[in-house]
This record gives structure tokens, sequence and C-alpha cells, in this order.
């Protein structure tokens, strides 16, 4: 009888949860549109869906397609439950991450994957600690500068305004010592800022300018020989939000989104090298890469030693290990 009674209060319980509930994961990213990134942000959509039977949906609001990283994160704490963010996003929620960003501390993708691979651990660490879920980081691509008159060297850069986005205060601190007047903006700001002349240089991966060269044209015309510095993608959720997803399906969309990053990454090196061809087809000029330009913002650090001093000394560290091991292989 007793058996009997607590047979009918299980099935009286499991009556009253919801069955097969749909989530909707709220996603918001600034990309260009028909990029691999917003191609691979679709086919993640389609997988969590896949896979989750239809309980896992991934929509992506229109209010927000042309929002700043910083109004992501801000929206992240009071209603949307992931961002696609870059460095910049990124550094506004753990600055160690921007170390990887600053001109010549890497050199090429090999040194780039080996130091992801070395402080993705810390990154996801600190990050949680500040109540996000950080699900991937991987390689977005490499910025180079673009501005009115030529922006081959640091003492080009110097004696130009550069448009430096919101929370890039360690690259701003850079350019600043350069003799550069910065201003900030977002990347939504950055076409009035060139039309009005407020602005000469900003940085960024040709990929974006190509895809946006309509608002481009005519504001800028020189492309920095030497790609400056590589900059990461991160997907990251709110806590509340990632834990809306029931837990069997977490470890299934979290590989799913990695294989998916993995496809981007190499469908978005192609495309930065046939954004940069097209760029020079329409008229911007960039000159031969010397040896010359290729060192001279490695030559930054050596006089301004403080422009890495506000990095964690573990992490800078650990980069600083990864590329190492990297170089001594050669």
């Amino acid at each position: 009888m007793k058996r009997t009674i607590v047979s009918i209060i299980a099935l009286a319980t499991l009556a009253l949860l919801p069955l097969g509930a749909e989530v909707n994961l709220k996603v918001a990213a600034f990309v260009p549109q028909n990029s691999p990134w917003d191609a691979g942000l679709k086919r993640l959509a389609a997988e969590f869906e896949r896979i989750s039977g239809g309980q896992v949906r991934v929509t992506f609001p229109q209010s927000l397609k042309g929002a700043s990283e910083s109004d992501m994160i801000q929206k992240l704490k009071i209603g949307l439950d992931g961002a696609l963010l870059s460095t910049s996003g990124l550094a506004q929620l753990d600055k160690d991450t921007l170390s990887i960003s600053m001109p010549s501390v890497i050199a090429n993708d090999a040194e780039l994957h080996a130091v992801l691979q070395a402080v993705e651990p810390m990154i996801k660490a600190a990050i949680d600690k500040k109540g996000y879920t950080v699900l991937l980081v991987t390689r977005a691509g490499w910025v180079r500068l673009y501005g009115r008159s030529p922006v081959n060297t640091p003492e080009d850069v110097g004696k130009l305004k550069v448009s430096v986005p919101q929370g890039d205060e360690l690259i701003e601190s850079l350019f600043q010592s350069l003799g550069s007047k910065t201003v900030k903006g977002d990347f939504t700001q950055l076409f009035l800022q060139l039309q009005t002349g407020a602005v000469d240089v900003f940085y960024t991966s040709p990929v974006m300018v190509a895809g946006l060269w309509s608002q481009f044209k005519g504001k800028v015309s020189y492309i920095s020989p030497a790609p400056i510095a590589p900059y990461i993608a991160a997907l990251v959720f709110s806590k509340k939000g990632w834990e809306k997803v029931p837990a069997e399906f977490r470890p299934q969309l979290e590989a799913a989104a990695q294989k998916i990053a993995a496809d981007m990454e190499a469908d978005g090196a192609k495309m930065e090298s046939d954004a940069l061809a097209n760029l020079l087809k329409e008229g911007m000029k960039m000159p031969t890469l010397t040896p010359e330009y290729a060192s001279a913002w490695g030559r930054v650090y050596e006089s301004r030693p403080q422009l890495l001093a506000s990095f964690s000394p573990d992490f800078i560290a650990t980069v600083n290990a990864a590329v190492a091991r990297v170089r001594a292989k050669k």
C-alpha cells in the first residue's frame, strides 16, 4: 500500500513537469551579412535545434542587429542570452584577453593557435566569476589599419586621429604614446566620424571594410602593409541564459559550437584574403610589405614596457611561453 501511494505521488509530480518545453536563446552579433560568421551562427542555430530535438532554438533579435558590443554586454544582464564578442567586447569582461591583440605580441596564426589553447581555460575561469559562460574562443582574423593618408609605421599613425572602440583603453594608451589623438567610438559611429573628419584612422578586419565598402568608399584610401594584430571571437552566454538549456544537451551543443567555429575560422581566413584583394581592386593603396614595415610595431614595446605591465603577469607569462614554444620549433 505504501509503495502504491509513493508511485501515485511520483506519477503526479511528473505530470506537473513541462515535457519538452522549448527554450529560446536570444543571441546578438555584429557581423557582415553573408560572412562566414553570419553563416556560422545560422548553422549553430540549426544544430542546436537538431541536437535538442527542437527544444533549444536560437534567434537573433533584429533590434540588436547593429548594436555595439558594449550594448550587447549590457543586454546580457537584462534579457539577452548570448553574444558573439570580438576582442574589444571580450576585454570588457576580462582585460587580460586584450593582450592577445596588442600589436606584434603574436606574429602569425601558428602562434595565435598555441596561445589560445594555453589561455582559453584562464579566460573561461575569469569570465565565469563575473556571471558568464564562454562556449568557445577562436581566431577571428587579423587587424590592419585604414586611413586617409599612409599608415605604414607607428610614426605615420602618430600624426593622426585614431578611432578607438570602448573597452580598448590599453590600445588607446599605445596610440597616445605614439602621439596620436584618440577618439572613442564604436563601429556604428565610425562612418560619421570619418565623414566629419573627427578621425583619420581606424583598425579592423578587411572583411568588415569590404563588407561595408559602400559606406567606407571615399572616406579612406590607405591600408597598412602589415597585419597589426590578431583578434579573437568568443561566444558568451549569461549564466542565466545558458542554464535555461537542459543539462543533458549542453555538452553536445558546446561540441557543435566548437566544430562550427573551426569551420568559420577556415572560411574566414580565405574570405579575409579575398577581401583584401577586393579592396585593392577598388583603389585602396597598400605598399609592399618590407622587413622594416614588418618589424616596426614590435619595436614599440622596447621603449614602452608599461604597455604590457597592465596585464596579469600570469596571463602574459602564459602567452609568452606559448609563443616561445612555436618560435623554438623554427
